[in-house]
């Protein structure tokens, strides 16, 4: 009898341990997307893998249990992956995808309601402005979060995009919701399934020969994207641009890659405004290769003398201290002709008799014609440590770790989210060749040697600016 006692407890062991470890894989590895959630129009996708991100916090938070907070049931970092608060059906994978001919920094993603009372009373206590719209759709805007949602039965549509545009949003939703044209989900394969917490997709197009996938990996101290693209030939030049490793941004690329492209295009007014002359006359002599050296903030003190007098009308000294802080900075451009560039910057007053770049308000900024380069320089560096870098197609780094706290204020001001940002040593992003291919690199670390989980639970969710 003991024996059969034995037998039936194992046999309940087992079972046990079979239920527990299938229950594991259902709730943190078994996977649906819903292929009926991207357009047939779609060029860019960034595909969110919710389970692996919330794998990732959990097996951080075992790992770091201090830099957790446990207890709090309604915490922030506890509900940051069920949307069910907002009555939103939480997916296994969020599809994030932009629509062609569309400004780059405007994306959509589709979703289901689960709840309509949650969803709603969200709506109203977020002060979204309801409008019903033709074939059963309702929209919903908001102008503190610059959202628009598309609603239709059960399905809902979210877009950055701006309510005079609502249009564009209205046609994607009845692409998807009515029509039901779907991207062929052949090209998105290779972004289902992967060890990837957002794994990108590409669509070919002016840049690229064949669609590209890059893949986002969440590590302790660090955010990593990769992978390998094919450009077109005419964007594959290698070349050796100067660096400071000191530097507070430091910048390369050859011109011809943002030529004719739709955001210079769409936003060429903008630009000529900013820089005073109109960008064209840059595009007209054959710009190539650009880069950009912002070495420091540099602090600089003018003092002023001013006179009172006491009751004996004796004259009392004053001295008034001004501490202003202004970027010490090299940018240089090799065009065909630079020479004819400068002279065009002189007729349009851009350039006064000093060779001072008259645009650029906070600092001094001198001109000149080096090696067939355009330069402007502002509080160039006494001791330069320029260096050659090796070959490389373009990069950009930025070492936020450079910046003084005092400095700070002034980013956030520009956006609240960029205080995010404090927490981050570096930024780094690197396009090179290798084996006929070209990679894709870009690294964002943790400062100080913090844990990304500890990071991301500083700023559970990003302000509105």
């Amino acid at each position: 009898m003991k024996s059969l006692n034995r037998y039936f407890s194992k046999i309940a062991i087992l079972l046990i341990a079979i239920g527990s470890m299938a229950f594991l894989y259902w709730f943190g590895y078994h996977k649906n997307f819903n292929q009926g959630c991207i357009p047939k129009n779609t060029d860019g996708i960034a595909m969110i893998d919710i389970k692996n991100i919330r794998n990732f916090f959990i097996f951080s938070c075992l790992k770091n249990p201090s830099e957790c907070r446990w207890n709090d049931t309604e915490s922030e970092f506890k509900n940051r992956f069920d949307l069910s608060n907002y009555g939103i059906k939480t997916p296994d994978y969020l599809a994030l995808f932009h629509i062609e001919n569309q400004p780059i920094f405007q994306w959509f993603v589709s979703a289901e309601i689960e709840n309509e009372t949650a969803f709603e009373k969200v709506m109203v206590k977020s002060h979204f402005r309801k409008i019903a719209l033709q074939n059963g759709m309702t929209s919903y805007y908001s102008n503190s979060f610059n959202l628009l949602f598309i609603k239709y039965s059960n399905q809902i549509l979210v877009s950055n995009i701006s309510e005079k545009q609502k249009n564009i949003a209205v046609k994607v939703a009845d692409d998807l919701f009515l029509k039901k044209l779907f991207l062929d989900a052949k090209k998105i394969e290779k972004t289902i399934s992967t060890q990837n917490a957002v794994t990108f997709w590409i669509k070919k197009n002016s840049f690229l020969e064949n669609d590209g996938i890059l893949n986002l990996k969440l590590e302790d101290q660090e955010i990593t994207i990769d992978g390998q693209l094919q450009f077109r030939s005419k964007y594959k030049k290698e070349t050796q641009f100067l660096q400071n490793p000191n530097a507070l941004l430091s910048l390369g690329f050859d011109f011809e890659m943002i030529r004719n492209q739709s955001i210079t295009e769409l936003n060429s007014d903008k630009i000529n405004k900013i820089i005073g002359f109109n960008l064209d006359s840059i595009f007209a002599n054959n710009p190539t290769k650009t880069e950009l050296l912002l070495n420091e903030i540099v602090e600089k003190k003018d003092s002023a003398i001013s006179y009172d007098y006491d009751d004996d009308f004796n004259p009392i000294k004053k001295v008034v201290v001004h501490t202003t802080r202004e970027p010490s900075f090299y940018f240089s451009i090799l065009t065909k002709n630079s020479k004819k560039a400068y002279n065009y910057l002189k007729t349009q007053n851009a350039i006064d008799n000093r060779d001072v770049f008259v645009n650029f308000p906070l600092a001094t900024t001198k001109t000149s014609i080096r090696n067939n380069a355009l330069t402007l320089e502002a509080n160039s560096l006494k001791n330069s440590d320029f260096q050659p870098s090796i070959p490389k197609i373009g990069y950009l780094k930025v070492r936020f770790n450079k910046l003084q706290p005092k400095d700070w204020p002034y980013i956030i001001a520009k956006n609240k989210n960029f205080e995010f940002l404090k927490s981050f040593e570096s930024f780094e992003v690197e396009l090179s060749q290798e084996n006929k291919f070209d990679l894709f690199r870009a690294s964002l670390k943790t400062r100080d040697g913090k844990s990304l989980i500890m990071v991301i639970n500083k700023y559970p969710f990003f302000k509105t600016s």
